[in-house]
């Protein structure tokens, strides 16, 4: 019985966490594009009194139903998942990747891997989080790149979660890879920072200025 309490217990936090994310996301959006709570909700078919209550994620409020009708109406996508409970186990080419990293920063760099993120009952961890002068870096590291869309909402995430000052995606460099970035432009948009100016920051414990992408 308390293992079963306990488990309900972070489903709970993590269930409420997880509304007000949502909540405070399309409460912004709605606000961006200047719809008033009574437009919105006669758009999507609710009440403004039910749209009151689901930005702020109240229980019962924000529905899987109402927040997938509500983000296109603020010019957003809803998408749901269920993920692995914690982190993959890491194949030996993923921390090949990560060792590679290691080796390009030097000894000086103050790196460290597998960092756990600091919420009740998630069990996702970032890769690697390298300390610079303004704060920290997250490293997501992917070694065959398939759903795009996909590690970026991830890596954000991480990113967000675990308070990072910058992101860097860190790419095994393969035909495969290199042929998806090139089909894929928005990344450079989205990962503006270049190899060479990221890993000479990061190796000299600065702020790269900016997320950036590293074929490594």
């Amino acid at each position: 019985m308390p293992q079963t309490e306990s488990t309900a217990s972070v489903g709970q936090r993590r269930s409420r966490a997880i509304r007000h994310r949502i909540g405070e996301e399309l409460a912004i959006a709605r606000r961006a594009v200047g719809l008033s709570r009574r437009e919105l909700g006669r758009r999507v078919g609710a009440s403004p009194q039910r749209i009151a209550r689901a930005e702020p994620g109240h229980d019962g409020a924000l529905t899987l139903d109402l927040a997938a009708r509500l983000a296109p109406a603020v010019g957003l996508s809803f998408a749901a998942q269920l993920l692995p409970d914690g982190d993959p186990v890491r194949d030996r080419a993923h921390l090949a990747l990560i060792a590679r990293l290691r080796a390009r920063l030097g000894a000086a760099a103050r790196l460290r891997v597998e960092v756990p993120i600091p919420l009740p009952g998630d069990r996702r961890s970032g890769d690697a989080m390298v300390a610079v002068d303004a704060g920290r870096v997250l490293i997501e590291a992917e070694t065959h790149l398939t759903d795009i869309q996909l590690v970026e909402r991830k890596s954000a995430a991480k990113a967000r979660d675990l308070g990072a000052l910058r992101l860097v995606l860190l790419v095994a460099d393969t035909r495969h890879n290199r042929e998806v970035i090139r089909l894929h432009p928005e990344l450079r948009e989205r990962f503006p920072v270049s190899a060479r100016a990221c890993l000479s920051a990061l190796s000299a414990g600065r702020d790269p200025g900016g997320d950036g992408l590293v074929i490594l």
